[in-house]
């Protein structure tokens, strides 16, 4: 045994040898090799919110001033900062501030919560809406509205956006900034980002006729036409501007760069699925104020 151990003695020092010899060179080329990092890297990340939201569409904040300084990225992504981060970046870099544009918004595409849909069977899965959606394509007759197991309030960095009593996900624009998160987080793709200066949006993706939609949801869109009708009324002197709601696949859709917020296709809407809800003339009529469905089956989770 002795003799053994002198005999792998030398194969021992000489493998330790080697390896302090590479150790001490790879932290002389580590030292040769490294690369300096721009002061104004790290003036901009102290600069920038820390969120780490992606709505510049980077990975995080340290991402975004590293573009911004080494690749001369734009300094207005970030939703976050608003003006105030873009004026002070400016004066890091010694450009000129631009403007930061309107600030986008989070809304909701959906008014079927608690009450007003019917469901399919009893979820107890794992409560998220991912989840859920994966099972049958989710417990409520609507396939396209929102499960209300808050994927979307998880997501978001800024605690803007939260589950109610209803079921539903409301959103706070004091606190919202347009990062997309809530977005991204929707596996019905119900959340889209609106520019805040627009009032009017379409509370329903049912993309289902009618009769089959009133199975599941009792305030979906109907595809009536009321609206296109009134946005078209209110475009009729200038033949160069389009309606800017039309009604395709059962459901209505505005296309912001053509709607000038005149609300009038709220003010008709016979089931008052646009936002701000509206009474339209056919519900004075009935003496209704809203939405007035009020039976359905309640969710078990």
């Amino acid at each position: 045994m002795p003799e053994l151990i002198v005999s792998i003695l030398p194969s021992v020092a000489t493998l330790t040898a080697a390896g302090f010899l590479f150790g001490i060179l790879l932290s002389y080329a580590k030292l040769k090799l490294k690369v300096e990092k721009d002061p104004l890297i790290e003036k901009i990340i102290e600069e920038l919110p820390g969120a780490n939201c992606g709505a510049c569409g980077l990975p995080g904040c340290s991402a975004y001033a590293t573009r911004i300084v080494e690749e001369k990225y734009d300094i207005n992504l970030c939703p976050v900062g608003g003006q105030d981060l873009i004026t002070r970046v400016a004066s890091i870099l010694g450009v000129e501030a631009v403007e930061s544009g309107v600030p986008l918004k989070a809304r909701v595409a959906c008014q079927g919560g608690i009450g007003v849909t019917s469901l399919k069977f009893i979820y107890e899965g794992p409560k998220t809406c991912t989840a859920a959606n994966g099972l049958m394509g989710g417990f409520k007759v609507c396939e396209f509205g929102c499960l209300g197991l808050g994927d979307c309030e998880i997501s978001c960095p800024f605690d803007a956006i939260h589950i109610q009593e209803n079921g539903l996900p409301q959103v706070d624009d004091a606190k919202c900034t347009g990062c997309g998160n809530c977005v991204t987080a929707c596996p019905r793709n119900i959340i889209s980002l609106v520019k805040e200066t627009f009032d009017v949006h379409v509370l329903c993706r049912n993309m289902e006729k009618a009769p089959v939609m009133k199975l599941g949801c009792s305030v979906g869109c109907i595809a009536c036409r009321l609206c296109v009708k009134a946005c078209t009324e209110i475009h009729k002197d200038n033949p160069h501007i389009d309606t800017a709601i039309t009604v395709e696949d059962f459901i209505a859709t505005i296309d912001y760069d053509k709607c000038i917020n005149c609300l009038e296709c709220a003010r008709v809407c016979p089931v008052s699925v646009i936002s701000p809800i509206e009474v339209s003339k056919k519900n004075k009529k009935a003496g209704k104020t809203g939405n007035t469905a009020e039976t359905g089956n309640e969710i078990n989770i």
